[in-house]
């Protein structure tokens, strides 16, 4: 009979502090957008010293990053759908007595499934840490033996990794780290601060990465600082306008401010997307050991650090 791999027991020879290490990287889940910087950490400093650790720890943050794109772009078809269903109902209950209380459900069910997603994000990241501190090898469904082969993951727990495609999944979970938002650069900046003199790959990729995202935070609050000034102008104008003879004029200088800020909300709404998909296309080449340059920035960083990045792997 087939064995789970989840649930065979670890390698004799790992030690109660590397399943302690192991159980933390898995259990940085409670930590939201700040967990993925945990597993990164704990693969940095024992990926020399103990494959076992540092299999789990690239196993912690593959589940972390890639849970947060996945959850996103769910939540992304639930609202979609959310709002299909539910603007319609919503209109039938208005009219209607009997089903007064269809909003209410309505709500709940986008409230369930929120916070009924996030929950099991977690409860997967606790067992794999109780598993871990009760000698087992735990790995999540699918992404677990998928990596073991990514990885060359032999047997036993203890075997080698290969240390090529390590640099290739931490590099690509630092370009995928851009879904966390502004707290999603802790982590590529923490794997380049300590890999950037042993891994020309790591050091390249993920100082992009961290300006990558660094220009998309600027940009967000340069973007608030413009739209709130204009919000605030409008309504000044708008209220010292209210009493001008002129009532054409008010009635411009509101239509225009107007007009300019939602041009700005319509950029900013393709910006957004267009932000994740470059990221999103980053990971995914770099974890199939090919080289990406960011438009503009990847190749102007590759010139400045003097060097280029390392050649893609085969």
């Amino acid at each position: 009979m087939e064995v789970d791999m989840s649930e065979q027991t670890a390698s004799p020879s790992t030690t109660s502090e590397e399943r302690l290490l192991v159980a933390l990287a898995h259990g940085s889940v409670i930590l939201s957008f700040f967990g993925p910087i945990v597993p990164a950490l704990v693969w940095t400093f024992q990926r020399r010293k103990s494959p076992y650790v540092a299999f789990h720890a690239l196993q912690a943050i593959g589940y972390q990053m890639l849970t947060f794109w996945v959850g996103m772009a769910a939540y992304l078809l639930f609202v979609l759908v959310f709002m299909l269903i539910a603007i319609p109902l919503m209109g039938f209950a208005a009219s209607n007595s009997r089903f007064e209380m269809t909003p209410f459900i309505l709500q709940g069910s986008m409230f369930f499934f929120m916070f009924g997603f996030m929950g099991i994000y977690v409860l997967f990241g606790i067992v794999g840490a109780v598993s871990c501190l009760l000698d087992k090898d735990f790995k999540y469904p699918i992404l677990g033996k998928w990596l073991e082969k990514y990885l060359g993951r032999g047997a036993s727990p203890t075997d080698p990794l290969d240390a090529d495609k390590e640099d290739q999944w931490m590099a690509a979970m630092g370009h995928a780290s851009a879904i966390l938002l502004m707290w999603g650069l802790f982590t590529p900046f923490a794997i380049w601060l300590t890999q950037k003199d042993s891994s020309p790959r790591l050091r390249y990729q993920s100082l992009q990465a961290v300006i990558y995202q660094l220009f998309a935070v600027a940009g967000y609050f340069v973007f608030m600082a413009l739209y709130m000034f204009m919000f605030f102008a409008l309504f000044a104008g708008a209220i010292l306008m209210s009493g001008s003879p002129q009532d054409s004029t008010g009635a411009i200088f509101v239509f225009v401010f107007f007009g300019i800020m939602l041009i700005f909300m319509l950029a900013f709404a393709l910006a957004i997307p267009t932000y994740h998909l470059f990221a999103m296309i980053a990971g995914i080449q770099v974890a199939k050991g090919k080289d990406y340059h960011y438009p503009l920035l990847g190749k102007f960083l590759a010139r400045r650090m003097g060097n280029q990045p390392p050649p893609s792997a085969d």
